[in-house]
């Protein structure tokens, strides 16, 4: 290989490692990144979290509504 050939080559190299270090940056830590998605998985656990516990509240409260009016549910 010549000199011009092997520059070529470096210059070549390190430009895809440049934009492959570029793209995972981003994977990581951009707009859709991975740290977006676990935050949005725990909100997710939350809310399914907090439906759940609502829910509970919501029929024990229209129990004691019924239980106030004198209806059996």
């Amino acid at each position: 290989m010549d000199n011009s050939s092997l520059f070529l080559f470096w210059v070549t190299l390190l430009l895809a490692i440049l934009v492959l270090g570029i793209y995972i940056g981003t994977l990581f830590f951009g707009a859709n990144s991975l740290e977006v998605l676990l935050d949005l998985r725990k909100r997710e656990t939350e809310l399914l979290y907090k439906v759940e516990r609502l829910r509970s509240d919501n029929a024990k409260l229209q129990k004691e509504y019924f239980e106030l009016k004198g209806l059996e549910p």
